[in-house]
């Protein structure tokens, strides 16, 4: 990846920062992690509307819960691994009541030197489990930008983003002249015919990167950018089961009870006759490393992906379009 591209902390802090020109009611609250989540930024422009409660993420998240009671839109933006220690409060303060609270989950996924304790491999398999919950995972730091969008324009109870710590892929546009993302909606990226790759966030890149190496041997492979996780795509789901004797999804966290696990439940019982295999991390814990080399260990690359894809694809006895 190009070294010269912004971290995903940083292209959020700016957005949030730009977007609150656009949206007077809406504030940022932190949990002592200013610098760490990107919410610096929007502080240094508007300090009036910032908020750092220090170390305290049940205390931000019922905060946050009180403001959006007043029609204030407070977007909450706290790392993966501590947002688990709000999770009461998520469920009973905020989604209970449909209040529209955005949180922005840093450090989603893999988190490489962070280490253990900071590894963000839990929030889609516990906030797909929230009601009213809606889940999202940008691809690139436009999306991200749409999807912020998306949330403030749409103000219909709790909404989610998560994103790595990781330099985000191409340089994010200003935010007046981003859309939103059409609520509920996937992304098309890649049509093929022999099986589909349905991706999460971060990890459209590596599977396009696994269906462009597929295509050198005659494969024919989707690549479905899966950015609401919740609610899902049904449309284009139908679609997919349809045209496909094969989902594969791929998501940068654990498999248990993951995106892929819920996708599975949905396609047993609408189209028993597909299968669908969730690739993801492996459910064990992990040391220090470079992020890019923990995503190689568990296969979430171009590479490890299509390899994946060529074993399954013999399991199914399926063969090159």
């Amino acid at each position: 990846m190009n070294p010269g591209l912004p971290q995903w902390t940083k292209v959020f802090g700016e957005a949030i920062t730009q977007l609150a020109a656009e949206y007077p009611s809406l504030v940022a609250i932190t949990a002592a992690m200013p610098s760490g989540t990107g919410t610096n930024i929007f502080q240094k422009k508007w300090p009036a509307r910032f908020f750092d409660v220090g170390i305290a993420e049940a205390h931000a998240t019922t905060f946050a819960a009180g403001l959006a009671t007043q029609g204030v839109r407070p977007v909450v933006a706290i790392y993966s691994t501590f947002l688990q220690r709000a999770y009461d409060s998520i469920i009973h303060d905020v989604a209970i009541q449909q209040l529209p609270v955005i949180f922005c989950l840093d450090r989603a996924g893999m988190v490489g030197e962070d280490g253990q304790t900071h590894m963000g491999l839990y929030d889609i398999a516990y906030l797909l489990a929230v009601p009213h919950l809606t889940v999202t995972a940008p691809k690139d730091g436009a999306e991200l930008i749409g999807l912020l969008r998306c949330a403030l324009e749409r103000g219909g109870g709790p909404f989610s983003l998560r994103y790595p710590r990781d330099k985000a892929p191409g340089e994010a546009p200003p935010a007046a002249e981003v859309a939103a993302v059409p609520y509920g909606s996937w992304e098309m990226l890649r049509r093929g015919r022999d099986c589909a790759l349905l991706a999460v966030g971060v990890m459209c890149r590596p599977a396009l990167d696994a269906a462009s190496a597929l295509a050198g041997e005659g494969w024919d492979v989707t690549v479905v950018n899966c950015r609401f996780l919740k609610p899902i795509d049904r449309e284009t789901l139908d679609a997919l089961t349809r045209e496909h004797r094969l989902l594969v999804t791929i998501e940068d966290g654990t498999v248990v009870n993951g995106f892929g696990a819920s996708l599975t439940g949905i396609v047993q019982a609408t189209a028993p006759e597909v299968r669908v295999v969730a690739l993801g991390v492996p459910d064990r814990t992990y040391e220090h490393a470079p992020r890019a080399e923990q995503l190689e260990a568990v296969g979430l690359t171009g590479p490890g992906i299509a390899a994946r894809v060529r074993a399954l694809a013999t399991e199914e006895s399926l063969t090159p379009s």
